[in-house]
């Protein structure tokens, strides 16, 4: 006898799976930093036209006055 694992068609087996899974799970993490990364840029952005826009407040209110 011969302990040879049956050829399985239509069944992966479970490393398969598991590798296949991994690999999804890795290419969405890399995904989502490289979003993060995006996002962080834009608050960074954002947070310094806040910073221009109150400056050109304060200035045309003490030209006002």
């Amino acid at each position: 006898m011969t302990d040879k694992k049956p050829v399985q068609i239509f069944k992966p087996d479970t490393e398969s799976v598991l590798v296949r899974g991994l690999n999804a799970m890795t290419k969405a993490c890399d995904a989502l930093s490289k979003q993060n990364e995006t996002l962080n840029l834009d608050i960074e952005k954002m947070k310094n036209k806040i910073a221009r826009l109150q400056e050109r407040i304060l200035v045309n209110q003490e030209s006002k006055e």
